[in-house]
């Protein structure tokens, strides 16, 4: 067997020289993002021993965003970007710092190298489709309250005039997010509320507990928790005169999708005509992750064999999480799990130790009531509850939700669901929605159910 190492879950890697290290400066690196280069540009500064900095992202045309919480010792550095968005953990390593990238639910890799003076990139993209005020609607700043008190802040869009209008609630996917669903630059959930109202439909959009301007703590909260958000959503958005409470419905990406599904098997008692789920999970949780563990790392460019391993041992958490009674007795069995998994491979004795004493923390600090809970999900147990018409896309390049796998077993378990032109007379929505399709590029798949 080749001697391999988890490249995709361990990023740290330990310096035998602990010297105090320079900062200050300009340091780049690539992000690998779904099989694509996503360049950064971090800028660091120490003034009176504190330090300030900045990141730019030429390709995607932003620059200047803040860092907080900038801790470095000389060896470890830490920062965040807005209040932990993203947060980024790395060691110096020689001339590099070598770390992960964390934002909405995603570990990255990323070392970061000084540039050279006066050698940072500048080529930006333009993103045409971010839409620019002043609008040709109305925009109105809302908020409201969700079953434990939290107030969460939000946008609601409306056409011009008195409506009554359909009317639809976007609902984001995993990892903080604000109320325009934003990543690396892009805003989907802005540009989609704002074709969706130039067409006839209010939008609300909202920024998740914890996040951006709303009352709460994101990390103790779980996929039921942001059902629940999504609920008291829908009950808001009716109590708007303009709204027309007999074609309202709500669009969820990625476990945004999820809810969408626990939303439509909740329709009646939410008053819920139509749900949407963009690369919402159809399968058992586990059966997703290890799809995911292999398409991901496949996309990195692994060997076979190391591919196999980490959907080996990821196979092994999910079903160690399962079997477990709560979160704490999961933790308990972390340690014995990664000790018997690394015994089996072909490393001298000290590797496998450091891949014992860099996995473990790196498991045991992954195991959150979040994930916890979204492991021992099965989706397939609300959507066989459904009764309304759902619309469902996934995308063909997506490494996160498989289009094959989640689509063909949603096929499965609605045979009737029209794959080719949906016929949807008399549906103001779903005529939008497919319409929007064609700005955004095709899906790998598409269902609809009437």
């Amino acid at each position: 067997m080749k001697k391999l190492t988890f490249s995709a879950l361990l990023f740290f890697f330990f310096s035998p020289l602990c010297i105090s290290q320079n900062l200050s400066g300009t340091w780049e690196g690539e992000l690998q993002v779904m099989g694509q280069s996503l360049p950064l540009v971090f800028n660091f500064k120490e003034v009176n021993n504190d330090w300030s900095g900045s990141m730019d992202s030429p390709k995607q045309g932003a620059k200047g965003i803040g860092l907080s919480k900038i801790l470095f010792d000389g060896l470890m550095l830490h920062f965040e970007v807005g209040d932990g968005v993203i947060v980024y953990d790395g060691l110096f390593v020689g001339e590099t710092i070598q770390g992960t990238f964390k934002q909405s639910g995603m570990d990255l890799p990323l070392d970061l190298k000084r540039s050279p003076e006066g050698n940072a990139k500048e080529k930006e993209v333009k993103r045409p489709q971010k839409p620019q005020s002043p609008y040709n609607y109305e925009v109105h700043y809302t908020g409201f309250s969700n079953q434990i008190g939290n107030h969460l802040k939000g946008t609601i869009t409306k056409p011009f005039g008195n409506g009554p209008f359909p009317a639809v609630i976007l609902v984001s996917g995993s990892g903080p997010q604000n109320r325009n669903s934003e990543i690396f630059g892009h805003e989907p959930f802005l540009v989609m509320a704002d074709y969706f109202t130039q067409n006839g439909i209010v939008v609300l959009r909202y920024d998740e507990r914890g996040v951006g301007e709303s009352e709460g703590e994101f990390s103790s909260a779980t996929s039921e928790d942001f059902f629940k958000d999504a609920q008291e959503g829908i009950r808001h958005l009716k109590s708007f005169d303009f709204v027309d409470t007999e074609r309202i419905g709500m669009i969820g990406h990625s476990e945004g999708g999820l809810i969408a599904w626990m939303m439509a098997a909740e329709a009646d008692n939410l008053g819920l005509q139509f749900a949407v789920s963009l690369a919402g999970p159809v399968v058992p949780i586990p059966s997703l992750m290890e799809k995911q563990t292999e398409d991901v790392s496949r996309s990195a460019g692994n060997p076979k064999e190391l591919v196999e391993q980490q959907v080996r041992i990821n196979s092994r958490y999910y079903q160690m999480i399962i079997d477990s009674r709560d979160l704490n007795d999961a933790k308990s069995k972390v340690k014995a799990l990664v000790n018997e998994e690394i015994a089996t491979y072909d490393l001298s004795p000290e590797l496998k130790q450091q891949q014992i004493n860099s996995l473990v923390p790196a498991l045991e600090k992954s195991l959150n009531p979040w994930f916890f809970n979204f492991i021992r999900t099965n989706p397939e147990l609300y959507i066989q509850q459904i009764q309304i018409p759902v619309f469902a896309a996934f995308g063909g390049k997506d490494v996160q939700v498989n289009a094959a796998q989640n689509g063909n077993r949603l096929l499965e378990l609605f045979p009737d669901f029209d794959t080719g032109t949906p016929k949807i007379k008399n549906r103001t929505f779903l005529r939008v929605f497919v319409d929007f399709r064609s700005k955004i590029g095709s899906f790998s798949a598409f269902y609809l159910k009437i």
